[in-house]
């Protein structure tokens, strides 16, 4: 049969591409390896620059609004509290399922436990091979993830930064609203995230290699016990993350486009995902879109991840290698100077980009806070 479009892969990048296509009348066939709700790694965090461009029952599926976060490392902490939630929390499971079934009602054909198999450009556009027969469409949406078959297939050589994460969902002792950051893991950071019942708690290594990563992570419970029942131990699950790190090949190519994980769009600070997902999935729709009616093509995509996300992910990646070389450093700095903390809470709200950030902090401190020189931003 053939598509508008295919995508591969129902996470939140291929299910946002998969609504907001199927809502401006395209057919779309969105091709699933696994079946919704399935287990995914992941902390569950959505940054509150997220809500705009998801519909408002979102918050339906929401277990946690984040207004204070900790940040820690040994015995020093500091903590922030802001009006307005700088995050939300979600379950992965949940979450997932939830947009999967938005873009079912938007009218997309989702078919689960139907993985791609191999993809060639054909004379309708592109064919795509899964076990049970070949479908075709004019586009085809990679949205397979970190090790994304369409990417491999599309650019050979093109190696991804792809980090690792040690992940579980553990019960607490008690219920808890404050989400707590330990820079004491080597070269990343440990994370609580509280939820409606337990917390995902994890460790994160931006290294291309990690090092000892569940060792790594069972000493992070062990630093944070008391909040945990019985003898503390979870066993966890593994993942690996895109960080970005230098531009990537040309993003549409052809009549191909690779989004979200697929695309190594994740924020390298602290290595958020869902919103570039979410926000490069519909990007990728409406170049498309403008492509059918004669008013743009779909390299347009390219340019819009390339002018609107590559700056600040550039800006991140330094303030990373800063933060997490001098962590030390960093919570003395904040400790002294909490207001560049609210500005940075401002990314996470939407009121400012991680450039426009990095700009009021020079002009604001940086004359009394040496270490954050950089000249080169």
């Amino acid at each position: 049969m053939h598509y508008d479009v295919i995508i591969t892969g129902a996470g939140p990048a291929g299910s946002a591409a998969a609504i907001a296509l199927a809502r401006a009348g395209r057919s779309v066939l969105v091709l699933e390896k696994e079946a919704h709700p399935r287990h995914k790694s992941c902390g569950g965090g959505l940054s509150a620059r997220i809500l705009p461009y998801l519909d408002a029952d979102l918050k339906q599926v929401i277990e946690r609004e984040i207004r204070q976060i900790v940040f820690r490392r040994q015995h020093k902490e500091v903590s922030f509290t802001s009006a307005d939630p700088v995050a939300y929390l979600v379950v992965r499971p949940r979450f997932d399922a939830y947009l999967v079934e938005k873009a079912r009602e938007a009218g997309a054909e989702v078919r689960e436990k139907t993985p791609m198999l191999d993809w060639r450009a054909c004379s309708d556009g592109i064919e795509v091979q899964r076990r049970a027969g070949r479908d075709t469409a004019s586009f085809l949406i990679g949205a397979d993830g970190a090790t994304s078959r369409v990417a491999r297939k599309l650019y050979p050589s093109w190696r991804k930064h792809l980090a690792f994460s040690v992940e579980a969902e553990a019960p607490l002792r008690s219920k808890a609203e404050t989400v707590w950051i330990d820079l004491a893991v080597p070269r990343g950071y440990g994370w609580i995230f509280p939820k409606a019942s337990g917390a995902a708690i994890g460790v994160a290594d931006f290294k291309a290699k990690a090092e000892r990563p569940k060792e790594r992570y069972f000493e992070f419970l062990k630093r944070y016990s008391s909040f945990l029942p019985g003898d503390g131990k979870v066993e966890p699950n593994g993942c690996t993350i895109p960080i970005y790190r230098r531009a990537s090949p040309p993003l549409a190519r052809g009549r191909v486009l690779l989004i979200g994980d697929a695309a190594g769009l994740v924020d390298p600070l602290f290595g958020e995902g869902i919103f570039y997902a979410v926000r490069s999935g519909q990007m990728a729709a409406q170049a498309i879109a403008n492509a059918w009616t004669q008013r743009g093509e779909i390299q347009s995509y390219d340019r819009e991840v390339r002018t609107i996300f590559y700056p600040d992910f550039e800006t991140a990646g330094w303030m990373a290698r800063w933060i997490y070389t001098f962590p030390g450093l960093f919570l003395e700095g904040i400790r002294r100077h909490p207001n560049a903390m609210e500005l940075y809470l401002g990314i996470l709200r939407g009121e400012r980009t991680y450039r426009q950030f990095w700009r009021e902090v020079q002009k604001a401190f940086l004359w009394r806070w040496i270490p954050f020189r950089n000249t080169a931003v």
